[in-house]
């Protein structure tokens, strides 16, 4: 009546390696969100000092 209700699980073996690769690929968009402030300050051409033009 309905297939898609009595799809089979997967074994543990399948299910701990893709989660594996999703803990994985989560931990590099986290780094990467964290790295990017830092890499695009070190490319930008402001100076470090701030100074208010009054």
């Amino acid at each position: 009546m309905f297939p898609g209700l009595f799809i089979r699980k997967p074994d543990k073996a399948a299910a701990m390696k893709q989660l594996k690769s999703h803990v994985a690929m989560f931990g590099v968009w986290v780094a990467l969100i964290r790295v990017t402030p830092y890499v695009l300050h070190y490319f930008s051409d402001q100076k470090e000092e701030l100074t208010l033009d009054l």
